[in-house]
């Protein structure tokens, strides 16, 4: 390869060349060279190994005056740099000769101080500082080590937090020609530091210049389609060009290789060299051209597979850095006012009102209606689930038709609670059998767990143990995420419940997981007297029989199975405990069964995702729940891409999983289509080996396959959503879940951990088409928010915002909830649950704050209207002083000291929780006083305390509270006076 590039390019423009061709121009450019690039595309110019140069990609301090061809993203460009470099380093080189003194004096100056932490240190005749470790002969260097290898060079720059003085960009420390990939994208910043540089721009942006065009010819994207690749290869070759394939993956080498390139003259190779044939070089480029005056072809694995030149689509990478909370306030969202009923929310504007300036959310209601809510009231609103697929109806102000709704909602609730309370009480005064502790007994289970229980564990064990030491029958739901720990709490319940006598019965909702969980308890059992039995669609006839004989004679302890389980032939003996797995994936008819089965039953349920209507009854006090949010010890956080369906990025990241010995799941859930798909993905990633599995596929099929996959058999599963609830996978750790707009909330949080049950890093990805309805958005978006591990509780809560509660327990409550929200109808409803138990109802404490004072956060402060209400809305819900000062911290600490108004607002927003906390009802003011109304009487209060403060306060009877004059306090100042009388309160 030649050393310098054709004079003719420097200062030009170059549009529409691939990336390759753009790394082969670069590569060819005379040093000292400079290419800025955005940072996504940074990995696709850090290697250029295969053009036979080294790159020094972002470099610092330790690279000036050695990096000759520098490799910078558009941030690293701008970073500061000193103007003399060599007086902020130290370049040490074996045989140097330093004195001693000076070296010591330079560094000091960069910021190390002699036998301190992170300093340096001297002894006799070795120098330690940082990494780096130099031994002298005399002042002479005889050896530097750096991080413990010998190095002939090494560099020391600045200690950490020491400040650089006399800084430049970093781009204008570099000299040479300055390439620019994506110059459109550029800051200004970037572009004022190029006037004096020679410039070769790839592309749109900057200063108008003529267009060059070197003698490339760009190729199309093979899209898959292999056969014509290797045709065109061999046509290359018959008319003299030789070809260079740049590939990613080993995989896509060997496969190529064996398949399409066999019997060609073909080398493996580092760099590209001078010779005939096919070459094979590893390197991390993009696109395609033809080389007519150099007679070369260079081609790359992106160009074979992707459709549309989108290979890139990896660095859309995690949504992980702050995800927007899918509870945040935005325009378009419906609210509820207690007095007004449901508006749409239109934003947020400023008012000025008796010379005070507010901020207001704006209210849509039907006919045109608006109305203007202070956002100190935001506590009083309710959210509704409504979206524009589905928008509830609005409601018209002057007019009854909220509070009729409302009526009718309660009376519901009412005749709901009725009936709730009713079940509930029988099954308290159920008789049923107490399992108290078995001192022998109890730990031979506990010595074969090789892990220690987490803290929610031993926690939530702690609680079904106590419900079954009692002489009610148990109705409790353990929630936690895939992995954590629940199987070990059922195990532990069913133990128990052997020890006193009684059989078991685990009901799981698929062949495959009940097989798993047989597996579990044979294995834990095993050294026991306790005999376990499976029984599901795979049991062979003459052992089903076995089996439930067993179970009526009593020989069988524990039977584990499917909705087989609830055939009128299987009778137990004496059963004892029903264990429900994953509740919402029974049908109706198998739900009714099961509450037939669990009459006078203690009754354990385990669920990642409890359904709305089981959630549902935990809030309200109907049903004992634990939760399990504690992740084992070493497991990760799945990290999810949501992204319109990309054939290159389904590629990328099943090859990115093979190439690290795992497999991945991908998810068609059309049974129709889906050997179709499968056939598509052959072409995509030839590479994979393929299983198909589907729920209509013989029994026998389905475990064949799943059990060659679980042995390695096949790197890729394409399955409907019966991998769901499956075999646990330890090598499974990526997910690519097509049409996930289609799913469920919990479906898609199940389908998400079949993956990551180990401690190497997993990843989901969610396809969805280029538009999507809201409420699929609004799903997807609370998905991969919830990266946290132990979110499936609160995913539930966010199923039910977005699908409403479904029916509980037979009545549709759904028009209900649509007609008033399920918030305030979870409201009624405990309202109603408490009255008729004959418990006090008590009102969630609110203070009515009227002061005419400017109190908002100005745009000027935070400019974005969305961050805005998301502010608004979290100071709203802050319950403690605590919680309100980290909310000012934050806003502080990001977007400085605030104004007058916004200082103002903070403090409003301290009074209200004071006040709250005081029990005062409400806070307003006339021409002469500032009035609290506490609503009691009478008044406990530090009188003496009220003296000294340097304004007039007095008591007052009717109403009964504290008024305070308001000569000589500016309004600015009334929050913290308002403060200072309710420190004195009682």
């Amino acid at each position: 390869m030649k050393d310098a590039a054709p004079a003719t390019i420097s200062g030009r423009y170059l549009p529409g060349l691939p990336q390759v061709a753009r790394a082969y121009l670069w590569a060819r450019a005379a040093e000292p060279t400079v290419l800025v690039v955005p940072e996504d595309r940074l990995r696709l110019y850090a290697d250029l190994e295969a053009f036979g140069r080294g790159v020094w990609v972002n470099p610092g301090l330790e690279a000036y005056g050695f990096a000759r061809r520098v490799l910078l993203d558009q941030a690293a460009a701008l970073r500061p740099f000193p103007r003399d470099p060599e007086a902020w380093r130290v370049v040490f080189r074996e045989g140097d000769r330093l004195l001693r003194d000076r070296l010591q004096d330079k560094l000091e100056k960069l910021g190390y101080r002699r036998d301190e932490p992170g300093g340096y240190t001297v002894r006799g005749e070795v120098l330690e500082v940082a990494d780096l470790r130099l031994e002298f002969f005399g002042d002479t260097i005889d050896a530097a080590f750096v991080g413990g290898e010998r190095r002939p060079r090494a560099v020391l720059t600045p200690a950490s937090g020491r400040a650089l003085q006399g800084t430049v960009a970093a781009l204008a420390a570099y000299e040479g020609t300055v390439f620019l990939d994506r110059p459109a994208t550029l800051p200004d910043e970037v572009w004022s530091l190029l006037a004096e540089r020679e410039v070769v721009s790839f592309g749109l942006g900057g200063p108008d210049r003529p267009a060059e065009r070197p003698p490339f010819e760009p190729l199309p994207p093979y899209r898959a389609r292999l056969d014509r690749f290797a045709a065109d290869v061999r046509n290359w070759l018959e008319v003299g060009f030789r070809v260079v394939l740049f590939y990613r993956h080993e995989k896509t080498r060997a496969y190529l290789s064996e398949r399409y390139l066999e019997g060609l003259p073909l080398a493996t190779l580092r760099t590209v060299v001078e010779r005939p044939g096919v070459q094979l070089v590893p390197a991390p480029f993009e696109g395609g051209f033809v080389h007519r005056e150099e007679r070369t072809v260079y081609l790359t694995e992106p160009l074979l597979f992707a459709f549309g030149g989108a290979a890139h689509a990896r660095s859309r990478r995690v949504l992980q850095a702050a995800p927007e909370d899918p509870g945040a306030l935005a325009a378009g969202d419906y609210l509820v006012h207690p007095e007004h009923g449901i508006g749409r929310f239109e934003g947020l504007e400023s008012r000025e009102v008796l010379g005070a300036v507010r901020d207001y959310l704006v209210l849509r209601y039907a006919g045109e209606g608006q109305l203007y809510v202070p956002v100190e009231q935001l506590p009083l609103l309710r959210r509704h689930p409504g979206t524009s697929d589905e928008p509830p109806r609005l409601s018209s102000l002057g007019k009854k038709d909220w509070q009729r709704a409302k009526a009718r909602a309660q009376a519901d609730a009412e005749a709901l609670a009725q009936r709730l309370l009713v079940l509930y009480a029988r099954r308290q005064q159920t008789p049923g059998t107490a399992y108290p502790a078995l001192p022998d007994w109890d730990p031979l289970i506990e010595a074969g767990f090789p892990h220690t229980l987490t803290e929610d564990q031993a926690r939530a064990l702690e609680d079904v143990l106590r419900d079954l030491e009692t002489p009610h029958p148990m109705d409790r739901l353990v929630s936690g995420d895939v992995g954590f720990g629940k199987t070990e709490i059922a195990l532990r319940a069913a133990h128990r419940v052997v020890g006193h006598g009684r059989q078991v019965a685990y009901l799981a909702p698929t062949t495959l997981l009940a097989e798993q969980h047989y597996n579990t308890f044979a294995e834990r059992f095993a050294d026991l007297p306790v005999e376990v039995a499976l029984l599901s669609r795979f049991t062979p006839e003459a052992e089903a029989r076995r089996v439930e004989e067993g179970l009526a004679e009593g020989r069988i302890d524990v039977v584990i199975g499917t909705h087989r389980l609830l055939s009128d032939r299987v009778r137990f003996r004496q059963l004892g405990l029903l264990i429900v797995d994953e509740e919402h994936r029974f049908g109706v008819a198998q739900k009714e069964r099961i509450k037939e089965m669990a009459e006078g039953l203690d009754v354990l349920s385990l669920s990642a995702t409890p359904i709305p209507r089981t959630l549902y009854q935990a809030l309200v006090g109907l049903k004992d729940v634990s939760s399990i949010q504690t992740p084992p010890p070493g497991r990760k956080p799945i990290q999810t891409v949501v992204a319109p369906f990309d054939p290159a990025l389904v590629r990328e990241a099943v090859l990115f999983e093979m190439e690290r010995g795992g497999k991945a799941f991908y998810v068609h859930d059309r049974i129709a289509s889906i050997e179709a798909r499968a056939r598509y993905l052959e072409v995509l990633v030839p590479e994979a080996r393929i299983g198909v599995v589907h729920g209509r596929m013989a029994d026998r099929e389905i475990e064949e396959v799943m059990r060659h996959f679980a042995r390695g058999a096949f790197d890729l599963l394409v399955a409907t959503t019966i991998v769901e609830s499956g075999l646990d996978i330890p090598e499974a750790n990526t997910i690519l879940i097509e049409r996930a707009d289609r799913l469920g909330l919990a479906s898609l949080y199940q389908l998400r951990g079949r993956v990551g049950r180990r401690e190497r890093e997993a990843y989901a990805y969610l396809f969805h088409p280029p538009r999507l309805t809201e409420a699929a958005e609004r799903r997807l978006a609370a998905l991969a928010d919830l990266t946290d591990l132990g979110s499936g509780h609160r995913l539930a809560e966010k199923d039910m915002e977005i699908r409403g509660v479904g029916n509980l327990l037979g009545p549709q409550q759904h028009g209900h909830v649509q007609a008033v929200s399920f918030e305030v109808y979870t409201e009624l409803l405990a309202e109603a649950i408490r009255k008729l138990k004959g418990e006090e109802v008590p009102k969630p404490p609110h203070t009515t704050l009227d002061l005419a004072v400017s109190a908002r956060i100005p745009p000027a402060y935070v400019p974005d209207a969305g961050e805005r209400s998301r502010l608004y809305g979290r100071l709203a819900e802050a319950r403690g002083l605590a919680e309100l000062a980290r909310i000012v911290r934050e806003v502080k600490a990001r977007y400085g000291e605030p104004p007058q108004e916004a200082a103002t607002f903070f403090a409003l927003a301290r009074l209200r929780v004071l006040a709250e906390q005081k029990g005062v009802r409400s806070i307003t003011e006339d021409d002469a006083y500032l009035q609290l109304v506490v609503g009691r009487w009478p008044l406990d209060y530090d009188a003496r305390a009220l003296r000294e403060l340097p304004y007039d306060v007095e008591p007052t009877r009717y109403p009964p509270g504290f008024r305070v004059r308001k000569r000589g306090l500016a309004p600015k100042d009334y929050p913290e006076a308002l403060q200072r009388v309710l420190y004195a309160l009682g």
